[in-house]
């Protein structure tokens, strides 16, 4: 019996196929912090739709207003202005919401979840609320939390937390996910794991999940479809493959030369720090990118240039990322 076997209730199946339905919709919505001149405009009338089977991510900077838009579509804020609907049923009305519930999973990145108790208990209470939830031991044991079975919440790492964070958003075995940087603090493997669960439960419960996230390669890797948010407003938005196609259809020359040598020739270049032998990363996006390699060839044949670990590579989401939000570091 394999794990998702395993995992899925007795009385659970994968939903009858058909048309996807819309279960997130959300029109006009604007949502302000404070009044006046002196008002944080977080969101700026956005638009979107999440149906059901499908994996959304939401990208933006640092104060672009995607937790805004998450907590609002949540019921977690009042909306100021548009309409936000989950499964049909307005975010503002309190009672559909509440029959609504059972069919959420929920993980924010500031969970507050008691101290005192183990991890067994928590996933253990959790489970107990929900008409079909999935097993939490095996949940335990996928997220490699079974050796701290015993152990009080507030006694694991931060890591360790989240993976608690997100076994309780997937136990009540959701059709709607809303995860916000549900793997920040996770490694490799961790995220990883995080992503074969999430695509787990699309597939064994046709669950729609929104999901925010800093990191592009996990918004490439498992988002269907990838919103890009940038002082409230959406800026772009498709399938990870077709934004790169769209706004940056090119490809990059990265190779190691010596720290200081003019590079002018392949126009705006980024270069890396010095390593320890004295060798800086650069990557260059040359308008004409044979006639770059051909320079740089040249340069190398003849003693002018250092190049060594030279490739080709094709753009990617992050380069989408900088291109429409810019390099500035946001407060």
């Amino acid at each position: 019996m394999t794990y998702v076997e395993k995992l899925r209730p007795a009385d659970a199946g994968r939903p009858m196929k058909g048309e996807a339905a819309t279960v997130v919709s959300v029109r006009g919505l604007r949502k302000s912090y404070g009044s006046g001149a002196h008002a944080n405009h977080a969101v700026r009338g956005i638009d979107l739709e999440v149906r059901a089977g499908e994996i959304v991510g939401v990208l933006g900077p640092n104060g672009a207003g995607k937790t805004t838009t998450i907590s609002v579509i949540e019921g977690l804020l009042p909306v100021d202005a548009g309409t936000v609907s989950v499964f049909g049923k307005p975010v503002s009305d309190q009672r559909a919401m509440g029959r609504i519930k059972p069919r959420l999973g929920v993980s924010m990145q500031n969970s507050v979840l008691p101290p005192l108790l183990t991890v067994k208990e928590l996933l253990g209470f959790k489970a107990a609320l929900y008409p079909s939830p999935l097993d939490p031991q095996l949940l335990i044991e996928r997220l490699g939390l079974a050796a701290k079975n015993g152990a009080q919440y507030r006694h694991l790492s931060g890591g360790q937390q989240q993976r608690v964070v997100l076994a309780m958003a997937l136990v009540g075995n959701p059709e709607l996910l809303f995860l916000d940087e549900p793997t920040s603090q996770l490694d490799p493997q961790g995220r990883r794991t995080v992503w074969d669960l999430l695509i787990e439960q699309r597939d064994r419960r046709d669950a729609a999940t929104l999901v925010t996230t800093h990191q592009m390669e996990e918004a490439e890797r498992l988002c269907d479809r990838v919103l890009i948010i940038d002082r409230g407003r959406i800026i772009a938005q498709g399938a990870p493959r077709t934004l790169v196609a769209e706004h940056c259809p090119g490809r990059s020359l990265e190779f190691y030369t010596a720290a200081g040598t003019d590079l002018d020739f392949l126009g705006v270049a980024e270069v890396g720090m010095p390593d320890a032998s004295g060798l800086v990363f650069v990557r260059a996006r040359p308008d004409a990118l044979d006639t770059a390699l051909g320079e740089l060839l040249r340069r190398q044949a003849a003693g002018l240039l250092i190049v060594e670990d030279m490739r080709i590579a094709a753009q990617t989401l992050e380069d989408v990322f900088i291109k429409l939000t810019g390099r500035g570091i946001r407060s």
